[in-house]
């Protein structure tokens, strides 16, 4: 099959066992806005990857024109004028925003660099759309927002054909949101560009596309028209029943969330009360009621001592911002925080480690662990203070009980090298490892397996259930994958922008399938 635009032909890619992608085929047209829509999981980030050169398909093709591509690398995709702009930015902080926009393309007079030349250019992109910060800013001093729309302006900067968008409004506001949607629809309609747009706001995907396509289980089960595919179509595609075990509470949980008919009241789908789980568990630990700020909307939630509270929600749920919240790294705007039952009000981290709460994030090596130092120190850094007397750091005493923690969760690897030596499965467990030292009241995780093999995320669960059931500590888990939590947790609930209404299903009674389906109410309530 041939013809204008990019066209994506059957590829698979596997990573191991795991097929993440199986016979995918969709076209990006010229002038026209193809939003990819699926759950967490369902195979998109390894789409883009491959349409960006950053992996290459174990089979299929991909042709621009009709003429078929290979791509060994993200140059060989920017060469054919694709662009991909990650969630995840690729901007340097610490370069201005024309050095950003012209990095790798920089304009050069005989030997040197016409420095005037690309602040001018610059300077008129960002006027042309809409950025305020000027040309000699530096990113890192640039709100998200800003620096979203500097990465796109770089994209059209490079004269990209094609534009890959990974969920580019998560961290935005409303009026920004719009705002990124016109210049998308500007590119199209003003300039031609093909735009592959990832994102799980329906009122986006269909404010702005032209076609769209879902993906389940690594496979495209919807494809047409924006225009002639309702809501629940895509609900229903993007559901599907994958993973799905225990009792089926299908309609229930359509009823909830709007998709069919809805006549099941909303108590149908089982919850479990907080009298109930403080029976089963132990005294409520944290109760958060109607926390808003940074994105949140109104958050209602209470953990009980030895209890494993799973969050799941789409990207930009909401579900990281309220973990960090609660560890004092986001103020807290409006609402209120008990902790055993006090007025809790986090000033900073540091205040909520002497509080009782431990934190680990999602990226371990951005904020997670210090590079340069050993697993040891890096187990100890929370309770230095402990290990101090008259002045003096009590040493010895401070790396037995490191020692005696990195034990408990098995580490393979020198504990005295550098944390970097270490394997991924064994970094999380060194960090696991200081939390337990910290004997907190409250664990926080936030996607605890995040690249890790299966072995290890094995005993990541088993430390995880010692540290509820064994040792009375309150833990929240966040995580993408649906199966982990119905696996792991005792409770779950559901975030859905910004919003999360304290309901808590008990980990027997929901699905993986019911999940998603929960996770998308937020827009299916609009059918």
């Amino acid at each position: 099959m041939t013809g204008e635009g990019l066209f994506v032909d059957s590829i698979s890619k596997s990573y191991g066992p795991t097929k993440a992608l199986t016979n995918v085929s969709l076209r990006i047209r010229p002038g026209q806005v193809t939003a990819l829509i699926g759950h967490n999981g369902a195979g998109k980030s390894t789409l883009l990857r491959s349409l960006s050169g950053a992996e290459v398909p174990d089979e299929g093709s991909i042709r621009i024109d009709g003429v078929a591509q290979e791509f060994h690398g993200p140059s060989d995709a920017a060469d054919a004028a694709i662009a991909c702009v990650y969630q995840e930015l690729s901007l340097v902080g610490q370069l201005t925003v024309a050095q950003n926009i012209f990095l790798g393309q920089e304009v050069v007079r005989g030997a040197l660099l016409s420095r005037r030349q690309m602040n001018r250019r610059a300077d008129e992109l960002c006027a042309e759309y809409g950025i305020t910060a000027l040309s000699s800013d530096l990113i890192a001093s640039l709100p998200v927002a800003q620096r979203q729309m500097v990465e796109v302006v770089r994209a059209i900067n490079q004269n990209a054909k094609f534009l890959l968008l990974d969920e580019p409004t998560t961290a935005l506001e409303q009026e920004q949101v719009d705002h990124l949607l016109g210049i998308v629809r500007r590119l199209t309609t003003e300039q031609g560009i093909g735009v592959l747009l990832v994102d799980h706001k329906l009122d986006e995907v269909f404010a702005v596309a032209d076609h769209i396509v879902g993906l389940s289980g690594g496979q495209v089960v919807l494809d047409g028209s924006a225009k002639d595919v309702d809501r629940a179509a895509v609900i229903e595609a993007i559901v599907g029943d994958h993973g799905q075990s225990g009792p089926d509470n299908t309609e229930a949980v359509r009823a909830i969330v709007g998709v069919g008919v809805g006549a099941t009241p909303l108590d149908s789908v089982r919850t479990v009360s907080d009298a109930v789980r403080a029976n089963e568990f132990g005294t409520p630990v944290l109760e958060a009621i109607g926390l808003s700020g940074n994105n949140l909307f109104g958050v209602d939630l209470t953990v009980h001592a030895g209890e494993i509270v799973g969050i799941y929600g789409l990207v930009g749920s909401g579900r990281t911002r309220f973990l960090r919240t609660v560890y004092g790294a986001f103020p807290l705007a409006e609402g209120q925080m008990r902790l055993l039952g006090k007025d809790f009000r986090p000033k900073s981290p540091v205040h909520a480690i002497k509080a009782g709460i431990a934190f680990l994030s999602e990226e371990r090596k951005f904020d997670g662990f210090i590079p340069q130092m050993t697993s040891v120190e890096n187990v100890v850094l929370p309770v230095l203070g402990k290990y101090i007397r008259g002045g003096v750091l009590r040493w010895r005493a401070l790396k037995g009980s490191a020692d005696r923690v990195l034990a408990q969760v098995t580490i393979r690897g020198d504990a005295t090298a550098p944390i970097t030596a270490l394997s991924g499965g064994n970094q999380q467990k060194a960090l696991f490892a200081r939390a337990t030292l910290q004997a907190p009241l409250l664990l926080l995780l936030d996607e605890p397996t995040k690249g890790v093999d299966i072995g290890a995320k094995r005993e990541i669960y088993d430390i995880i259930r010692n540290l509820a059931h064994e040792k009375n500590v309150a833990v929240i888990v966040v995580s993408s994958e649906e199966e982990e939590l119905t696996e792991l947790a005792d409770s779950i609930t559901v975030f859905r922008g910004g919003f999360c209404d304290g309901k808590v299903f008990p980990q027997s009674s929901v699905t993986a399938a019911q999940l998603r389906e929960l996770a998308w109410a937020e827009t299916a309530e609009k059918v």
